[in-house]
C-alpha cells in the first residue's frame, strides 16, 4: 500500500474519493449488480483473450435485454463516459436596441 497522499494520474478527487464519476451515453441501457453463483459471461471479448470472461460476484455491469456487459468492455465500446453530456451551446445576446436614426414617416402622439 502506498502512503502517497496524492491520487493516481488521471483521478480526479472528489471529496475524499479517489474514483472517477462514470456517466453512461445510450439510453436504454440498465446498471445491474452480479449476485451468487451462477455463471454470467459478459458479451464482449476483452482484448488479449480469446473467451467470453465471466462477471465475478459483486460486480456492476450494463445491460440491454440478453446483453451483458462488465464495466471495462462497456467503457471500449463507448458506452461510458468520464465526462458528463455537455449543455446547449449559450445562445448570444441579441441587440433589440432601435438605432437612433430618424424614421421616413412621421409618429403622431
Amino acid at each position: 500500500m502506498s502512503t502517497d497522499p496524492s491520487p493516481p494520474a488521471g483521478l480526479v478527487l472528489v471529496g475524499e474519493s479517489t474514483l472517477p464519476r462514470l456517466f453512461l451515453r445510450e439510453p436504454g441501457w440498465q446498471i445491474g449488480l452480479k449476485v451468487g453463483s451462477e455463471r454470467t459471461y459478459c458479451f464482449a471479448i476483452a482484448p488479449g483473450q480469446d473467451y467470453y470472461h465471466r462477471l465475478a460476484d459483486g460486480e456492476l455491469y450494463l445491460y440491454r435485454g440478453d446483453e451483458k456487459f462488465c464495466l471495462p468492455c462497456a467503457d471500449r465500446r463507448g458506452l461510458l463516459s468520464h465526462m458528463p453530456k455537455v449543455l446547449r451551446e449559450p445562445v448570444a445576446p441579441i441587440d433589440l436596441e432601435a438605432p437612433a436614426a430618424e424614421a421616413d414617416y412621421q409618429v403622431k402622439e
